[in-house]
């Protein structure tokens, strides 16, 4: 469009947009609709939607609000419709990941999917520390997750993770969650690092001239960077768009 030209008919100007009304659109598969449905009715669960915007992650928080009326040629699942609230540094078109809060279960525990074996048993703790087998039903599975119901199974210590050499009858030396934890404490610090005062000014400049990056996130990074030890995951992910 130039001043001065002529419109016609039908002709579309501009695309307005209501920053206060965005929606994200996601696709899920049918069992997972089903779940999201109270008497047939799909219910407004809460969703978190991320944006990763190098390294810095966007958030914003919203609620289930519609569903598509057809599945599409060539689609599975069902698409469904989350209304966000203040989403500061979304824009139309964006590519984000949707994190859906289900209704709560109970009466289940949550193991890592290596308890589980391919028969619906998990390996359990018994008298003299050996273990026994102990047949559960799988409820959900969740990521590197799996939520178990089983007669027995409150109160009982479960291996964690599988392996051929394990089976019931066979005396262990069990490692408990405290030790674990201990040890991923370790693991976090060794993934900090203390930066050069010429590497950090690199990593701060590169921030700074990003044309891409929202100021918001430009601003959480730069505080991230200002620290005597720097998350070493924001710094691989800086230099590797840098070039570095």
């Amino acid at each position: 469009m130039v001043e001065g030209g002529l419109v016609s008919a039908n002709e579309r100007l501009a695309n307005l947009v209501d920053p206060a009304r965005l929606e994200a659109a996601f696709r899920v598969s049918t069992a997972q609709y089903v779940r999201l449905l109270d008497e047939g009715r799909l219910i407004p669960a809460p969703v978190t939607v991320t944006l990763d915007v190098t390294g810095v992650s966007l958030t914003a928080e919203g609620r289930i609000s519609r569903d598509s009326a057809a599945v599409g040629t060539g689609s599975s699942g069902r698409m469904l419709f989350a209304g966000m609230g203040a989403a500061p540094g979304f824009k139309p078109g964006d590519f984000v990941t949707v994190t859906v809060e289900e209704p709560e279960i109970a009466g289940v525990v949550r193991l890592p999917a290596s308890a589980l074996d391919a028969a619906g048993t998990v390996l359990v703790l018994g008298e003299e520390d050996r273990l026994e087998i102990l047949p559960v039903d799988l409820v959900r599975r969740q990521g590197d997750d799996v939520l178990l119901r089983g007669a027995g199974l409150d109160g009982r210590e479960v291996v964690a993770g599988r392996t051929p050499l394990l089976g019931p009858g066979i005396k262990v030396r069990p490692l408990r969650q405290e030790a674990m934890e201990t040890g991923a404490e370790a693991q976090l610090i060794e993934e900090m690092l203390e930066l050069t005062s010429e590497r950090r000014a690199r990593l701060i400049t590169f921030v700074e001239e990003s044309p891409a990056m929202p100021a918001e996130a430009k601003a959480r990074m730069l505080a991230v960077l200002g620290e005597d030890r720097v998350p070493a995951r924001l710094v691989a992910r800086i230099e590797s768009r840098m070039g570095g």
